[in-house]
């Protein structure tokens, strides 16, 4: 089996999102692939990962996470994945309402503030 095979198999067995190191684990737990004496395994996971989504592979895909890495997963799992998690629907904003002291603002902008905020 190949390492790109490997990486596919993993995919499948996880079904879900996973990290580039959580599919290095899973590979290695299963013996789909010996990495031998390799010095860094984990990141030619990374680099090919990279390669199916670079290459315009459907079969792989990606999604930002916070910390600016990636989860992959298998376009044929992808039911699987909530959409909320696809779309990044569970993110939320909060947006800070500050008061302004009026009698610190410029007439002028207190006027126009004033006239356009609160007119009907």
């Amino acid at each position: 089996m190949t390492i790109k095979e490997a990486i596919l198999k993993s995919l499948d067995d996880i079904n879900d999102l996973t990290t580039y190191m959580d599919i290095y684990n899973h590979i290695v737990k299963s013996n789909y692939y010996d990495f031998g004496t390799a010095k860094t395994p984990a990141s030619t996971i990374l680099a090919l990962l990279g390669d199916f989504i670079r290459n315009g592979d459907t079969r792989v895909k990606h999604i930002n996470q916070e910390g600016g890495t990636y989860s992959y997963y298998l376009t044929k799992n992808e039911q699987n994945i909530s959409i909320e998690v696809l779309s990044g629907a569970t993110e939320t904003q909060t947006t800070k309402v500050t008061k302004v002291d009026k009698s610190n603002l410029n007439p002028k902008i207190f006027f126009f503030l004033h006239n356009n905020c609160y007119s009907s």
